[in-house]
């Protein structure tokens, strides 16, 4: 069924919620690689030097510490990637925006399958495989995030070059 023209204050419309949702999934994803890079380069690294007897302490803090600092951040990024990948923006790369939805899907489900799994068993204290393990596997996360992050930018930019 063919769609209808919108008036011009329904195209306002529209174009206000795309650019909202662009935004919201850009700044989330750039913030999320930010999140990772420093996760991937300084922290998980550093765990090796906490010593076993403090380890379980440290990891038990790091994870009470790290979770309000990610959820509602990854919690917008699936979110609005969903929603734009769905609902796509005029003259936005329809690859951009499931590329998107690809790299979200590729780094909560590194997460949920590799890197929770890890962290379960680092609670219990320090095991240098498992710590190796996550160290390795997380750069699958950083590259997903990475990737994120371009794709949601370029789709902004995209959206924001267009003539209106």
């Amino acid at each position: 069924m063919p769609r209808r023209p919108r008036s011009a204050e329904g195209r306002r419309v529209v174009s206000s919620l795309a650019w909202w949702a662009l935004s919201l999934n850009a700044a989330a994803a750039l913030y999320m690689t930010g999140v990772i890079w420093l996760v991937q380069r300084v922290h998980y690294p550093l765990l090796r030097y906490v010593g076993a007897e403090s380890f379980a302490d440290y990891h038990h803090r790091h994870v009470a510490g790290i979770f309000p600092v990610v959820a509602l951040p990854m919690l917008a990024e699936g979110v609005a990637a969903a929603w734009l990948a769905f609902q796509p923006p005029d003259g936005v790369s329809r690859w951009a925006l499931w590329g998107g939805v690809a790299c979200v899907l590729a780094a909560f489900g590194v997460t949920a399958l590799v890197s929770i799994p890890c962290h379960d068993r680092l609670a219990q204290g320090f095991d240098q495989a498992t710590l190796e393990r996550l160290v390795h596997t997380n750069w699958l996360r950083t590259l997903a995030w990475t990737l994120h992050g371009g794709l949601s930018l370029a789709a902004l930019v995209q959206f924001g070059c267009q003539k209106r």
